[in-house]
């Protein structure tokens, strides 16, 4: 079956198959390809909380930009991540290596610090893709694991007819898009009969005010 067919038969991806048909992306998903999709969890659209999730789905352009940050064009199996992922990794090592050597003479005390505190030095498991929509995933192999950006594939090769699914635990936001709702971003303030500010912050954590002790010390 195609990626289009299995999430929309598999119940840990019926949000996501919600947010595919609401954007119009159902077509793609079935007959084009192959593709890469690294399909959020219905977890992981129940992390966004229902506020932020309603906001994406009556929003098109944004929820289409979204689910295209997910798509990468190419199959891509879980062996296939990780061995690009090393292989960029030797080719970025030899780059940082020469250009610390080329730098040596010239970075002064700043290259001596970089080297105690190991910046410059740390080598990582990862690769790049360019996604449908035109931003690039970072795609990292972390103690054997494969992640996303800051998602984990939790079930990886899912293979299709027109490509290859692999199951994450977040939902992927591209930095172009900007999901925080009304209520997260919002200071509520309530007055108290006695005079104290309660100022809440998007964090949630409660700021008390004594209004009638700032006046005293204002006196």
């Amino acid at each position: 079956m195609t990626i289009a067919a299995y999430i929309g038969q598999d119940q840990n991806l019926t949000r996501l198959t919600k947010a595919v048909n609401a954007a119009g992306l159902y077509d793609t998903l079935n007959s084009g390809g192959p593709y890469t999709l690294f399909a959020p969890s219905n977890d992981a659209f129940n992390a966004l909380g229902n506020e932020t999730v309603g906001k994406l789905l009556n929003d098109t352009t944004n929820l289409t930009t979204v689910l295209q940050y997910h798509v990468v064009e190419g199959k891509y199996t879980s062996a296939d991540l990780m061995r690009m992922a090393s292989n960029q990794t030797g080719n970025q090592t030899g780059n940082q290596t020469g250009n610390q050597t080329g730098n040596q003479t010239g970075g002064g005390i700043l290259d001596i610090f970089s080297g105690l505190l190991g910046m410059g030095s740390k080598t990582e498991n990862m690769t790049t893709l360019t996604t449908l929509a035109g931003e690039n995933l970072n795609v990292t192999v972390v103690d054997g694991k494969v992640m996303v950006e800051n998602a984990t594939v939790t079930m990886a090769d899912i293979n299709t007819t027109n490509g290859v699914i692999h199951v994450i635990d977040r939902v992927l936001v591209p930095a172009s898009v900007n999901l925080t709702t009304e209520n997260q971003t919002a200071m509520q303030t309530t007055t108290m009969p006695t005079g104290t500010v309660v100022t809440t912050t998007p964090t949630g954590t409660a700021a008390v005010v004594n209004q009638t002790m700032l006046m005293g010390s204002a006196q």
